[in-house]
């Protein structure tokens, strides 16, 4: 599966994440094929009818695991959790989740806690959780320039030893994380399935013409607490961001949901059950 070469603000992604064999395969429920079924209805009404894995076969599973990648000649570390009941002869949906930012020296703990917020949702759901470290040195958040292409080599890293269903692949992101997941997600959105952002704007970095620009109204849910008004007032932000993507042609409840719940600047407790019966449903074909 190649991916376009596009501007990303200052800098350029990589054209390419792996060479993907396409095979068809039967409508069958994920139960069947070992996975709990979440809600799937992506194989029992044959919305997605053909796999495209990428056949890995030599990472460690099941359990949490580290694993690192080198990017302009610097070797950095990421946090996987492959989910009990995956199988190597089945290729596996997976999230790849940002978190957000919280001081110097925090982002490889950030990054574990993200993986374990995921992991109990991803094990009874059957799909592979990836949080990567975010490389910003003063307040433990992300460096576009350097951190989009490090998960582009993050993704190539795990089709090569896991067997990874390249049609499903999620993104999330909470605040620093979720702003820029905005702006991968729409910009790839002909790459990626369908994403969840926590606390996240378009304002804080993809820009409010992201939606409109983007190649495909690609699936979205929006979690954003009652009480955040952290900086320019998130719940405000994220009201006004649903706007835009309506009128960039968005359906409420078909490919944007807006979930509201009681609470902060914080990751919503009951985030990846919510989120997943969403994303689950989406797929690139």
């Amino acid at each position: 599966m190649s991916l376009k070469t596009r501007l990303f603000k200052l800098f350029t992604i990589p054209n390419n994440i792996g060479m993907m064999l396409t095979v068809l395969i039967f409508s069958l429920p994920y139960s069947f094929q070992g996975f709990a079924t979440c809600n799937d209805t992506i194989f029992k009404t044959k919305f997605q009818q053909s796999s495209n894995p990428s056949n890995g076969n030599r990472g460690p599973y099941p359990g949490s695991f580290d694993r690192h990648v080198v990017y302009n000649g610097e070797i950095y570390t990421y946090y996987i959790a492959i989910p009990q009941n995956y199988q190597s002869r089945v290729a596996s949906p997976m999230l790849i989740s940002w978190h957000g930012a919280a001081g110097a020296g925090t982002a490889p703990s950030n990054a574990k806690a993200t993986r374990d917020f995921w992991q109990a949702t991803a094990d009874d759901n059957g799909f592979i959780v990836v949080a990567q470290t975010a490389t910003g040195q003063t307040g433990g958040g992300w460096v576009p320039g350097v951190d989009v292409p490090i998960l582009f080599e993050i993704i190539k890293d795990m089709q090569r030893y896991y067997n990874i269903e390249n049609n499903r692949i999620y993104g999330h992101g909470f605040s620093a994380g979720g702003h820029i997941m905005h702006a991968i997600m729409l910009v790839y959105s002909e790459t990626f399935a369908a994403y969840a952002i926590s606390a996240g704007a378009l304002e804080g970095f993809a820009g409010l013409d992201a939606p409109a620009d983007a190649a495909r109204k690609i699936p979205v849910f929006i979690s954003i607490g009652l009480q955040d008004t952290t900086g320019p007032n998130l719940l405000s932000l994220s009201r006004s961001n649903h706007t835009i993507f309506n009128n960039a042609g968005w359906v409420d409840g078909q490919n944007y949901w807006l979930d509201e719940f009681n609470g902060g600047h914080q990751l919503d407790i009951i985030l990846p059950e919510k989120a997943w019966d969403k994303l689950c449903n989406q797929s690139l074909n």
